[in-house]
């Protein structure tokens, strides 16, 4: 589970290379992904808490057994997409009018 930003393929790669590191194989699957959904990560973590398997120095690790990735995936699945707020699209257009300025 994480956020990137380079094309998945590169996430996979490079998530291979960290468990080769502790393991002699490693199969990735990605069973799903989310654009524009960072906010799903905090929700998944805190969620999930229990299932977090650290492997090394690796936090963003998760053990489910066959049964549990389904219901994970319905959760997730059933998010809404995310609809910014009129404050956020103002603060990612950089509205001038959201500046204070302290004299």
């Amino acid at each position: 589970m994480g956020v990137t930003q380079r094309p998945i393929v590169k996430r996979v790669a490079e998530v291979k290379i960290d468990l080769l590191a502790h393991y002699s194989s490693a199969a990735i699957r990605v069973l799903g992904t989310w654009e524009h959904r960072g906010n799903v990560e905090l929700y998944f973590k805190h969620r999930y808490q229990g299932f977090n398997y650290p492997i090394g120095s690796l936090t963003e690790y998760y053990k489910f057994n066959t049964e549990d990735v389904k219901i994970v995936l319905h959760d997730l699945q059933q998010m809404q997409p995310k609809t910014l707020s009129l404050d956020e699209i103002d603060i990612l257009e950089e509205n001038t009018s959201l500046i204070q300025v302290a004299v």
